[in-house]
């Protein structure tokens, strides 16, 4: 048996959280938080034996049903949890300045050391809820673009309705000004949005500019990180962020780095709040093939074999990498092609706007440039360039940057749909599936499956799997503006000649 207390302090000393001499003090913070007056008390005792204790969750959940006991929260579901676990793990989490002049000096050591040490404390901290994480559900296919990979996002929990509720009547606070701001750091949010009392950033410099590297609570891939301004201020892409971008990867060079673009509709972005994201992942957009090389200056101009337009540029100069960027947003921002159905601008709003990914290969900078339009009309009123309504039963919201680099997220109600939908298939039951609402909606698309497979129990999680897949290439075909590659490489040749 052991201290349900003692069990939380020696997971914290474990994971280099705090050390031995915290031990007195983080149970008495503890005892006071939890409205516990002895805190040695056999009441505290668990069965260890019973527990996985290197698992935060099952180390929180003892102390979660004592909170509850004592009308501190409401309820376990995370809706109500989630701000008081966060609470207590606050206890452990090392403060800004102790945490920033570790990273600074393992930095000196080595850059990797720095960002590996971060990564971690975020984890252990459970600020990067990792068993949350662990639950999506992920896979690989192949399309005619090369791999793809997909996720069906299952670690957002599912709001509690009374919450949700409540939420309503709930006034809206304006600080922080968003949840990318660096007040967020250590701020104990409502019952509405996600707690950020283990929240820890580091400053770094950008072009003698301070931003905020820190690791996103929900990461879709290792070590996904967000690069936020100091300030508060909107989205843009300009010279300066080409400029960020390559001198971040001097500070960074095993890790990616890209932005949403600065309108609406074609990123999954908050435009409210400039910022990037980075990590350590080859997704497949970096082993695309390559239909066209241009030469220009000391860059090499590729053309991409991607469902999206992406023109690659590669040098070992980073100030041309960053002039040819320029160049290429401003030619593309006042692109018309009015046969493709492309427009730059209608009145006042511009619909033309970049995709940028940068990364270090081999010694060279490589900066991937997508091509993106956010016009819509009475047929694509969501965007013309989006995904179209007949993949919306698998894919509706918008395409964004990690998107573009060819990792579906998907959401989290496909997988009880699915379930439902294999299970009315291997049953034979097809009016059923039109008259389901969990399963209506791939009607359709089911129908297309039953005409190109004869399925059974062996084969349908593939066949879903490889279809699913199929279904995100040609979303990904919607949001791409010019529809072959022999108008893509008209555009690319027609640009270079025109930027000379």
């Amino acid at each position: 048996m052991i201290n349900s207390l003692d069990n939380i302090i020696r997971y914290a000393i474990k994971h280099d959280l705090i050390k031995e001499r915290d031990f007195i003090y983080s149970k008495n913070r503890l005892s006071f938080l939890l409205k516990i007056e002895n805190p040695n008390s056999d009441k505290l005792l668990i069965d260890e034996s019973k527990i996985d204790t290197s698992n935060i969750d099952e180390v929180l959940k003892p102390l979660l049903e004592i909170a509850k006991k004592n009308n501190i929260i409401e309820s376990t579901h995370p809706d109500y949890a989630d701000i008081f676990d966060t609470e207590i793990m606050s206890i452990f989490t090392p403060t800004p300045s102790i945490i920033e002049e570790k990273f600074n000096s393992l930095y000196k050591k080595n850059y990797k050391l720095a960002t590996d040490y971060l990564y971690n404390l975020s984890i252990a901290s459970n600020y990067v809820r990792m068993n949350r994480i662990k639950k999506n559900i992920k896979w690989s296919a192949y399309s005619e673009y090369g791999k793809l990979n997909i996720t069906i996002n299952l670690s957002k929990p599912e709001k509690d309705p009374k919450a949700i509720a409540a939420e309503k009547d709930k006034p809206k606070s304006s600080y922080p000004s968003c949840l990318l701001c660096k007040e967020n750091e250590g701020f104990a949010f409502d019952n509405f949005r996600q707690a950020r009392q283990n929240l820890r950033m580091v400053e770094i410099k950008l072009n003698n500019e301070v931003w905020h590297l820190q690791y996103s609570p929900y990461i879709y891939y290792p070590e996904h990180s967000i690069i936020l301004s100091s300030e508060h201020r909107p989205m843009v892409i300009n010279e300066k962020t080409f400029s960020n971008l390559l001198n971040f990867l001097d500070m960074f060079p095993h890790y990616f780095i890209g932005s949403n673009t600065d309108i609406p509709i074609v990123g999954g972005s908050i435009l409210s709040h400039d910022h990037y994201q980075a990590g350590v992942f080859e997704f497949p957009i970096n082993i695309a093939d390559i239909i066209h090389s241009i030469n220009y200056d000391d860059i090499k101009i590729s053309l991409l074999k991607w469902p999206l337009n992406v023109l690659r540029l590669k040098s070992e100069n980073k100030e041309s990498i960053i002039k040819l960027s320029v160049k290429i947003l401003e030619y593309w921002k006042k692109y018309n092609n009015h046969n493709l159905g492309i427009y730059s601008n209608t009145a006042d709003i511009r619909h033309n706007a970049i995709t940028p990914i940068a990364r270090k290969n081999n010694g060279f900078y490589e900066m991937d440039l997508a091509l993106r339009n956010n016009m819509t009309s009475d047929e694509h009123p969501l965007g013309i360039f989006h995904p179209h309504a007949d993949k919306h039963h698998i894919k509706q919201e918008n395409i964004g940057l990690i998107e573009v680099m060819g990792l579906a997220i998907l959401p989290g109600r496909l997988l009880e749909e699915l379930n439902m939908l294999k299970k009315l298939l291997l049953e034979n039951k097809i009016e059923e599936i039109k008259n389901n609402t969990l399963t209506c909606k791939h009607y359709l698309w089911s129908l297309e499956i039953l005409k190109k497979y004869k399925i059974n129990s062996n084969n349908i999680d593939e066949i879903f799997n490889n279809e699913i897949a199929e279904v995100f290439c040609e979303v990904l075909k919607d949001c791409g503006v010019f529809k072959n590659n022999d108008d893509f490489k008209t555009f690319a040749l027609d640009m270079t000649k025109n930027l000379s």
